[in-house]
């Protein structure tokens, strides 16, 4: 059997201080094979660490992918190696030494990692990791875990193990020839390669069952997706070059520097007081006498943060001096933000080598200098112009939506949904791989995750299913102008649950029928404006995401809106469903309770005032009815968690209020009351009867308000109960009597109406309708089957009174004035429907 890499080349040096790792089993399993699922995942880790080391180049040498015989990968980096204390900070798991002094000194780049748990990543693939690396001041070093060393151990595994480090010399690499052919197959020359300052080799052997399962195509692509448009890192895998995926991008503007119009140059020469002109390839002026040069774009997706700015930034100013990027870490090199819109798709690579002398000068005496302010000036035009051309691709794109018939066009832009969308699902690293997070929540950082997939950076509205091809809805987005339809559902997510749920990838917008917001405004009149208010509220926190806004800043402020659109709602309540809703969620608060029973009082056409207070009612209800007078009630609600007792309730109490305010009854609510599984001989059933306090449940007066719009019911219908039934038992039966009791000219029947309408709209056409053909029309169903001809008469008259002229009664018989379309959008408001566009939707997916 052939010995490991690791181990021959162990064994083929001189013994250095060994290393001490204290590490359980339990713990090497939960940070690696559940952090990193992913083989993808692991070897992904290792280019990052490549990057953290300031490597320009790292291989990867992953062989006859998917082929039994696969016993060894590697991943090669010229980066800043590591020496004997490297190699011992390697292995600290819960913090990271990459931010120390000493190894600070040699990076330049922004450090990815922060807790060092990276390198367990190599646990989801193979048994056995070493690393060979090289200093220029500690040589060739060596050492190699087996993993299979970390037993199970109930104590934490706070007993170290034993890790050996050598030192050997070049020729032990170049004479083991597994590794020189592999070091070859990932298109680095051995010879050459192992003479250089620093460097490090990852080799990964006794491969796990899931590295056999890598796919090269897959791997590629997730490589190209980690990769930054053209930055100073590139990678290879098995010798050829992973370019980018943002070099894919389409390209809406392009230009050079020297292509700036006149009109710029002009802007320039006037803001910097000094002559510009074009020069060949360049531009100069007095403070730039070498001339400044490059290239400018704007891609039509976002080239903005996303898995690849882990590896360097693809969007803003790229400023070179002599080769050399001076501004990695600013995209805006200094200068103040600009539009986003644009500015998260600009790239402007600009070669400014008259700036050599003054990057050596303190950066306060840079930025005050005259020349700055003159590149500044230069800059801003560059972005100008390049969001000129922008807007302008983007009108041209509007144009053909001008030639198509009314029914064809799109008013709903895809760059105000679909674009924004796709934008912000490619800027986070578990869309961008096309999966969801594993939902696990650790005490350390995930160094591959991008900002907004913490547990506490989630998405405040947006919805993404588990099984979502993220990758397939971003290029579909991206590679059509034709706007995705949407669709909107109704759920009921409780009212602390949040106002809506969107999910992009269904294009589905799930509206929470229990957030006093919907609840406030639950009539068929207001159902447009809730799904324009819903749809604007989802892709306001997709905009704030495109911004580049931290998503838990994000949350915070839309919090703060939903607890502003609770608190307005409260403020102004105009739906029965919303003060049915306050109802249920204020039967254990006294003082809500009073408040919500009195404008349910109201809702139902009492005038009622809210009194409170020692030795009063809660409230007082008037009614005027013309035959009989004034009727007044008293309103009493009685608050509970559970069930109030006789005592708290106080009948005699109730019924000296009544006396007081000369008032004929009493409405009674409480969530229920004692005795009530004994029925009418139950003490307080007894003493509603004697001191006539009607009984109801909080949750029946409910159903009755809730029910009101769509019944028409009133105030009389609830005095009708008040003032003959008392005991719990006989109100229950009387509402539930008076909530399966067909009302007259109840919007059911009004349906019917028009339906039949509609029905008789395609048949016999040219002869004259009458009030019987609906009545045929509407008995055919069984709930109006024994509906008299005078009850269809009268419902007719009101429909066609709220008709707007659109339907005429004369007689019996009936004259329709324009189309059935046209009826039902103008009868919206008595039959409880949604009020209909007379623009057909190109953006809601209708019915």
């Amino acid at each position: 059997m052939a010995v490991p890499v690791g181990l021959a080349l162990e064994q083929a040096g001189s013994s250095e201080p060994g290393l001490e790792v204290v590490l359980s089993h339990e713990l090497v399993a939960l940070l690696s094979e559940q952090l990193y699922q992913s083989p993808l995942k692991a070897i992904e880790e290792l280019v990052v660490n490549a990057y953290d080391a300031d490597a320009l180049r790292c291989s990867a040498a992953i062989p006859a992918l998917g082929s039994a015989s696969v016993d060894i990968m590697l991943i090669i980096d010229n980066g800043a190696g590591m020496d004997h204390e490297g190699l011992k900070d390697l292995w600290h798991v819960g913090h990271s030494t990459k931010r120390s002094e000493r190894i600070a000194t040699i990076r330049k780049r922004k450090q990815i990692g922060k807790f060092g748990i990276g390198k367990l990543a190599t646990y989801a693939i193979a048994n056995r990791v070493t690393y060979v690396t090289k200093t220029e001041a500690g040589g060739i070093l060596t050492t190699s875990l087996d993993f299979s060393r970390f037993e199970s151990d109930p104590t934490g595994g706070r007993d170290p193990l034993h890790l050996a480090v050598t030192k050997i010399r070049p020729g032990a690499i170049l004479d083991n020839k597994l590794l020189v052919d592999t070091m070859i197959d990932a298109g680095v020359d051995p010879s050459q390669f192992i003479e250089a300052r620093s460097w490090t080799i990852v080799i990964l052997e006794e491969l796990k069952p899931k590295a056999q399962g890598l796919k090269l195509g897959r791997l590629n692509w997730i490589l190209s997706t980690a990769m930054p448009l053209r930055g100073t890192f590139n990678l290879y895998l098995n010798g050829d070059q992973i370019v980018s995926s943002k070099e894919d991008y389409e390209r809406v503007a392009s230009f050079k520097i020297s292509e700036l119009p006149d009109n710029r140059l002009k802007g320039l020469e006037k803001s910097t007081g000094e002559k510009w002109i074009v020069d060949g390839e360049s531009v100069r002026c007095a403070s730039f006498p070498r001339g400044i040069s490059g290239n400018v774009i704007v891609t039509r997706r976002t080239i903005f943060a996303g898995k690849s700015s882990d590896l360097g930034r693809s969007h803003g100013f790229f400023i070179r001096v002599l080769d050399r990027l001076v501004n990695l870490e600013d995209p805006l090199f200094g200068m103040r933000p600009l539009s986003y819109e644009t500015f998260n798709r600009f790239r402007a690579d600009v070669d400014v080598d008259d700036l050599d002398e003054w990057l050596t000068a303190p950066r306060e005496s840079v930025e005050s200098s005259p020349q700055m302010e003159a590149l500044w000036s230069l800059l801003e035009e560059l972005y100008y112009e390049a969001r000129s051309r922008y807007k302008a691709w983007q009108t041209e794109q509007e144009k053909p939506e001008k030639q198509k018939p009314e029914h064809d066009r799109q008013p709903v832009d895809p760059r105000y949904l679909d674009d924004p969308i796709a934008d912000v699902l490619s800027q986070s690293d578990q869309f961008e791989t096309g999966t969801t997070d594993s939902g696990l929540t650790l005490p350390f950082e995930d160094p591959l995750r991008s900002p907004g997939v913490d547990a506490d950076d989630e998405w405040f509205y947006l919805k993404i299913p588990a099984d979502a091809d993220i990758k397939r809805l971003i290029e579909s987005a991206y590679s059509s102008r034709v706007a995705r339809k949407y669709s909107y559902q109704t759920i009921k997510a409780g009212s602390t649950g949040r106002l809506v749920k969107f999910d992009p990838v269904g294009a589905l917008f799930e509206i929470n029928a229990d957030h006093p917001l919907v609840r406030a405004h639950a009539d068929s009149a207001a159902e447009p404006l809730l799904e324009d208010i819903v749809t604007a509220e989802a892709l306001l926190e997709v905009y704030l995401r495109e911004q580049g806004m931290r998503a838990e800043i994000i949350g915070e402020i839309l919090e703060r809106r939903d607890q502003l659109f609770r608190a307005l709602t409260k403020d102004r309540t105009y739906s029965f469903a919303g003060i049915a809703g306050e109802l249920r969620e204020s039967a254990s608060d006294e003082r809500e309770l009073e408040i919500n029973l009195v404008l349910a009082a109201r809702a139902l056409g009492f005038v009622a005032k809210h009194i409170s207070g020692a030795n009063e009612p809660d409230g007082v209800a008037r009614f005027l009815e013309y035959t009989s007078g004034e009727i007044k009630i008293t309103l009493e609600a009685k608050a509970s968690g559970s069930v109030p007792s006789l005592s708290a309730i106080d009948f005699s109490g109730l019924g000296r209020h009544v006396e007081d305010h000369q008032a004929q009854g009493c409405l009674l609510v409480a969530p229920s009351y004692p005795g009530s599984s004994k029925g009418d001989d139950a003490a307080a059933a007894k003493s509603a009867v004697q001191q006539r306090v009607s009984c109801w449940t909080v949750e029946q007066l409910a159903r009755v308000v809730a029910a009101a719009d769509h019944l028409h019911l009133n105030a009389r219908n609830v005095l009708d109960i008040v003032l003959t039934a008392f005991t719990p038992v006989d109100v229950t039966a009387a509402i539930e009597k008076l909530l399966a009791t067909p009302q007259e000219g109840s919007r059911e029947l009004y349906r019917a109406i028009v339906d039949a309408l509609k029905s008789l709209d395609s048949r016999l056409p040219g002869t004259q309708r009458n009030i019987h053909h609906i009545a045929a029309e509407v008995s055919r169903t069984e709930e109006f089957s024994n509906l008299r001809i005078e009850e269809l008469t009268t419902a007719v008259r009101n429909v066609a009174g709220a008709s707007q002229g659109a339907l005429t009664l004369r007689d019996e018989r009936l004259i329709v004035n324009t189309s059935i379309d046209e009826l039902k959008l103008r009868l919206g408001g008595i039959l409880g429907t949604s009020s209909t566009t007379r623009r057909k939707s190109t953006f809601r997916a209708e019915e």
